[in-house]
């Protein structure tokens, strides 16, 4: 079960429109033009200091999604994991444990604190892994995902649950969409985004939080070279 969200959570503003959802076909093009720009953005890039990161991708999608973003920052000498665990199809039984187990080994090897990043349903799990372990998150750091804690502000919610095999509300763990963990909080959100509205996708205001607006696709995020670039000059701030 999940446990109740914050009393303070933002204005609930709907699902984005059919013309928004129907646009996310954009992100072929998007993806185009990220292998078109992919070496000029990293010659622009802060390749100073190196940081370790967790790359969680979003639902129904796996490392293949974020492997164009986790090149470029590999590029500029950052230690960044894919989660190696398939495709995400959601909160199963078992699923978010294994995530912690993998979560820790990452902080163990890299003897540090480590940053999470996380695309849509992947950024509610960097998340709730920020807040039971802040000790062990340098930063957290997502990309569409709505951490406003309105779970049912995007186009997807009824596959979720249909993919998952529970309700949207009730998933097989203690979570908190919506809490604020205490670390540096960088939330990503697209303007054009089909997927989840794009206010559902701004954090809370916390002294920790910065929201930021990119233009682009929910679907193209992890190839959006604006989005790459705020993330790579994130991970290089103390």
């Amino acid at each position: 079960m999940d446990d109740p969200p914050p009393d303070d959570l933002l204005p609930f503003p709907g699902k984005p429109n059919r013309a928004a959802f129907l646009a996310e076909a954009r992100a072929l093009a998007e993806l185009r033009a990220f292998r078109r720009y992919r070496l000029a953005l990293i010659r622009e890039l802060p390749n100073w200091p190196s940081r370790s990161a967790l790359v969680i991708p979003g639902f129904l999608s796996g490392d293949w999604a974020t492997a164009p973003m986790r090149s470029v920052l590999s590029a500029v000498g950052h230690d960044v994991h894919g989660w190696g665990m398939g495709r995400n199809l959601g909160l199963r039984p078992g699923v978010f444990e294994a995530l912690e187990r993998l979560f820790q080994r990452r902080v163990e090897a890299a003897g540090r604190p480590i940053a999470l990043i996380g695309w849509s349903l992947g950024g509610l799990y960097a998340t709730e892994l920020a807040r039971r372990y802040p000790e062990m998150t340098q930063q957290l750091i997502t990309l569409g995902s709505p951490v406003s804690g309105h779970l049912t502000a995007n186009n997807v919610w009824r596959r979720y649950e249909q993919i998952a095999g529970h309700p949207i509300a009730d998933a097989p763990v203690r979570w908190q969409p919506g809490a604020l963990p205490p670390v540096p909080f960088l939330a990503i959100q697209a303007r054009g985004d089909g997927i989840v509205h794009p206010q559902a996708a701004r954090a809370r205001q916390g002294p920790l939080v910065e929201n930021v607006t990119v233009a682009g696709s929910h679907s193209g995020l992890g190839w959006n070279i604006e989005a790459v670039r705020i993330i790579a000059d994130r991970l290089a701030r103390r």
